[in-house]
Order: structure tokens, then sequence, then C-alpha cells
């Protein structure tokens, strides 16, 4: 949507249509005004002399004059008001232009606080995935202060939350801790909770991958499942390994909600099945041990493992705000998947439309 500076770009030659008008009313106004008072004030003359009041002198010599040099004041104060408007506005119209056409700009943290090497090597993915969808990628550092973070945010007009070697603090959820659970990343939870304040503060569009899915379930106040063999009935454990990592680019399929708003970013870019109201299946890669458990406040199910019933994707119940959460690594196949590439490109577009 365009803003009303955007939309009203000054024009120069409505300068002097202004000016002049500006100008004849104040003139046309001072001669009147002094002209009442100049010929009340020789009238008053006049009879304390006791001659016939000159209406010549109240006409030439007080009104026309002071009605000239208020004109002229007038006239040059005016003129500078315009051209000080006229500058004002073109700059603000060349703002808004300059940010209608920048590319959205995506705030992400870094996956992880102490790991570097892991953390140089996944967010390089993230940011070229982001890019091809047209977007800016930002990255987030997590040793910044919590006002740091905050003005960089200012400058931002979405968050991506990307996956991680860490796990959730269980304690975050009140849950006793598994023996499975990876240590936690307690600056990486604490920059997530801090974007996603000011997305869902300012409305902005989120999208979690794999543990972004697990941490903004939490943040909403939902659950985990720690470790999924042992949620699983044993039958079910050997159907699907969700740990095949990133050398397998095919793990599993995930059933798709039909009327959700991941069913429409990639129904168009899948073969689906001939009924309308069957779930889409998109098969994805896969590299988890945890999933979400409780569905946190505002979000709900979209997809899951058909073969073991895991959850696989979330999003926001609310139309107006783009929420979406993905338990695969979509940054991994954006060469080869159009799905992939269609998960991208509608959130940099919601991001766009955001600005």
């Amino acid at each position: 949507m365009k803003s009303a500076a955007a939309s009203r770009a000054p024009r120069w030659y409505t300068i002097p249509v202004r000016v002049g008008l500006a100008t004849f009313i104040g003139t046309l106004l001072t001669f009147a005004v002094s002209l009442l008072f100049a010929i009340l004030g020789t009238v008053i003359l006049a009879s304390l002399r006791g001659v016939h009041p000159d209406m010549r002198i109240a006409y030439r010599l007080i009104a026309l004059p002071m009605a000239l040099v208020a004109g002229a004041i007038i006239l040059v104060c005016a003129l500078v008001m315009e051209i000080r408007h006229y500058r004002q506005a073109k700059t603000l119209s060349a703002i808004e232009r300059l940010g209608q056409t920048m590319a959205p700009r995506i705030a992400i943290p870094m996956p992880h606080s102490t790991d570097r090497k892991y953390g140089e090597r996944a967010i390089t993915q993230y940011e070229r995935a982001v890019a091809l969808a047209g977007g800016e990628p930002v990255r987030v550092a997590l040793d910044q202060t919590q006002d740091e973070i905050r003005k960089l945010m200012g400058t931002c007009d979405a968050v991506l939350l990307p996956g991680s070697n860490a796990d959730v603090d269980p304690a975050k959820f009140h849950a006793a801790r598994s023996p499975h659970t990876a240590a936690a990343d307690p600056r990486r939870d604490a920059v997530d909770d801090l974007l996603l304040d000011d997305a869902y503060k300012q409305r902005k569009p989120v999208l979690g991958i794999c543990y972004g899915l697990q941490s903004l379930n939490v943040y909403r106040a939902g659950s985990l499942v720690q470790h999924i063999p042992e949620f699983l009935p044993e039958a079910a454990r050997a159907k699907v390994d969700h740990e095949a990592g990133r050398k397998v680019p095919i793990a599993h399929a995930v059933e798709i909600e039909p009327e959700s708003r991941l069913a429409q970013i990639i129904a168009d870019k899948i073969v689906a099945d001939k009924n309308a109201d069957a779930p889409l299946l998109v098969p994805v890669n896969s590299s988890h041990h945890q999933s979400a458990e409780a569905i946190g406040k505002g979000l709900r199910v979209v997809a899951r493992c058909p073969d073991d019933g895991i959850i696989e994707a979330l999003e926001g119940t609310a139309p107006d705000h783009f929420v979406l959460a993905v338990q695969w690594h979509p940054e991994r196949s954006v060469d080869d998947d159009a799905a992939s590439r269609a998960i991208f490109r509608a959130f940099v577009d919601a991001s766009s439309r955001q600005r």
C-alpha cells in the first residue's frame, strides 16, 4: 500500500499559484483593514480640527502604502515557505519510492552462539534462499545487547528463525529434561524471544524452520516432544527416520491440510490428489529428533507425517499476520524443489507488504 507522501508527489508549478493566491488575499485584507482604520482616523482627526476630512489621505498615504508593504512581505514569506515545503515533500517522496523498491529486510539470528563453524555454514543457506526470493537477509548476532537487537529490528520487516544443533531448554515448557535432549543455547533462545516479541507486536511476518518451529511453539506457550523415538509407539518408530540428515534429500512425505495457508502457497507447485479436499502430499528432507507436542496459543497444526503422525508444520490463526513454521529444511532444496522456493517467495512477499 502506498503512503500519502508517495501518492502525492510534489509539483513545482503549483508554487506560483499558491504564492499568488496567498499574496492577493493577504494584500486585499491588509488594504481593507488599513483603509478602514485610516478612514476612522482621518474622520476623528478632521473633527478635532474642525475641518472637512480628506479621504485621499486615508487612501493614498495610509491604506495603499500599508497594503503594498504587507503584500511584499507576504509574497516573500509565502515564496520561502512554499519552496521549503516543496523541497521537503520532494525528499519524502524520493524516500518513499526508494523504500518501495528496496528489498524487504529479513532478520535471521545466528543458528548457534558458541558453535561458530556450524552457525556460519548453516546461515548461508537461509541467506541465499531469502535473497533468491527477493529479500535482503540481515544477520542478527547473538552477543548483542537487548537494546542493540531492538534497534536492529526497527530496520527489519520480518523474522526468519533458522534451525540449530541445540535444543530448546525443557524448563521453558515446564518439562523434565530427557537424556536425549541436547544442550540448550540460552543466547539463541533469548534472541528468538526478542525477535518474536517485535514480530508479534508489529505484525511482522514470521517463518520458522526446524528448531525455529520449536522455538516459536514454545514462545507461544506450547510444548515439545523431546525425543521422537521415545514418544512414538514401538511399532511406529522404524517407519520414518526423522534424523536422516542433510545427505538424504527426501526422508519422508508430509500431509498438508488443504485449507491452510501452507497449502495455498505450494498447491500449484506439486501434483495433488484428484480429490480437492484430500491433504496435499509433499516429499521433504528431515533433520530433527524433536517436534511440537502441545500447540501454542494462536497456532494450529497444518501438516503431519502420514506414517507416524509427527507434527511437521504450524501456522498462525490470525488471517492478517503471516506466521508459518515447518519442521523440514526448505532452504536446502530451493534449487531443485518448487515448493521450497514457493515458501520463501510467499514469506518475502508478505514481508514486502508489511513495509
